[in-house]
């Protein structure tokens, strides 16, 4: 006769406390479980800044907001007002939202082999380390967002902003010397703080590789002294902030036998790189799953948007920078639901297709032609195969 296994002592172990895996672990402790979290610095207030449309604020109090603008634009070629509030969170008060009453938490820093051998403490390990070293070749880099901002004070954002409240995407291309650039475009994300102050940020969408984040910081001095903005201000500013986001969420897949949330799976928007507030809804619905003793095989199922998504992707990667100034106009120019169903995580194929069609049928001809081209990797007219 041979001995059960024994039974694990928890039902779940979260790896990371990110806005993720607080967010899963947080809402499995509120349903019941008994749940093991481990990060290397728990008690940490997350530094990047995250924002999120207002109304994906699910059910999380007012108080985790730090700023809302009511207004937000895209401007390419025209002003596009979005008509939708985009909110800045606090992360302090995001943290206290997500309690970790009743959850065991472990100080440690875990790699793959230590993170798989927590099924031996848990019925169901979750791995949300965000994105890991590993994977692709240098020579096939995979795709990234990468940004550079600046925070500064608020009157000496003025010029930047040029009227506008904040400006969500700027992909005017004052960052190059050269009128008509060919370099991997990219756009200026300017949004208010609060407490007087505005985060200016150069951010590159989507690049494999991604765009050094040297050639960032010098493209925002250029446009930020372009448009007029304070020398001394741009080289002292009050704070500095450094993106990198893999679009494809972690390079490689996670442990054997273990889910994985957020940026450590496919829990980023594949075109925009949006993930905290799809994150935060996924550990309430995660966590309901978990307690009604389900085991979903991945954390975040993929279906046909992703599909879609993927190709925007692909497209995005190899556009020309004409055509993707053309896209993001047409972009502006959709209806708000159209709008929304492109930048959400959770939209389905139907208003995603719908949205895709929308700005591909609101393009320049030539503009449609590159786009096909970009979608389905033709070369361009005249370019030589190595």
């Amino acid at each position: 006769m041979t001995d059960s296994p024994p039974t694990p002592a928890h039902d779940v172990a979260v790896v990371g406390l990110g806005p993720a895996g607080r967010a899963l672990a947080s809402r499995c402790a509120a349903r019941g479980l008994s749940v093991l979290a481990v990060d290397p610095r728990p008690d940490a207030v997350w530094s990047p800044t995250y924002g999120v449309w207002e109304d994906e604020l699910g059910g999380l109090p007012s108080s985790v907001v730090r700023w809302r603008v009511s207004d937000p634009q895209i401007r390419v070629h025209g002003v596009h007002p979005l008509r939708r509030p985009y909110v800045v969170l606090d992360n302090v008060a995001l943290q206290a939202a997500l309690p970790l009453d009743g959850v065991e938490v472990r100080r440690a820093r875990l790699d793959d082999a230590e993170v798989a051998a927590l099924r031996s403490e848990a019925r169901v390990v979750v791995d949300a380390r965000g994105a890991r070293p590993g994977g692709p070749a240098p020579d096939d880099p995979a795709p990234a967002q990468t940004a550079y901002g600046i925070v500064v004070p608020a009157e000496a954002s003025a010029p930047a902003l040029q009227g506008a409240e904040a400006l969500l995407m700027d992909w005017r291309t004052d960052w190059s010397p050269d009128p008509r650039p060919t370099a991997t475009p990219t756009f200026l994300y300017a949004i208010p703080l609060g407490l007087g102050e505005v985060l200016l940020e150069e951010t590159c969408l989507a690049a494999a590789p991604g765009v050094p984040v040297e050639e960032l910081k010098q493209r925002l001095r250029r446009r930020l002294l372009a448009r007029g903005v304070d020398p001394g201000v741009v080289d002292h500013p009050l704070g500095r902030e450094v993106v990198r986001i893999p679009m494809r969420g972690r390079d490689r897949p996670p442990p054997a036998g273990t889910l994985a949330v957020g940026t450590a799976g496919r829990g980023g928007h594949l075109v925009t790189g949006y993930s905290v507030a799809h994150s935060l809804a996924r550990g309430e619905s995660l966590a309901r799953t978990l307690a009604e003793g389900g085991r979903p095989q991945r954390a975040d199922p993929t279906g046909p948007a992703d599909l879609f998504r993927e190709a925007g992707l692909r497209a995005l990667l190899r556009l020309d920078t004409a055509g993707t100034l053309a896209l993001f106009e047409a972009f502006g120019q959709l209806p708000p639901q159209r709008q929304r169903d492109f930048m959400s995580r959770d939209s389905g194929a139907g208003g995603l297709a719908r949205a895709m069609w929308g700005m591909f049928s609101g393009m320049p001809w030539a503009a449609r032609a590159e786009l096909v081209r970009a979608t389905l990797g033709w070369p361009r007219p005249g370019s030589v195969r190595g």
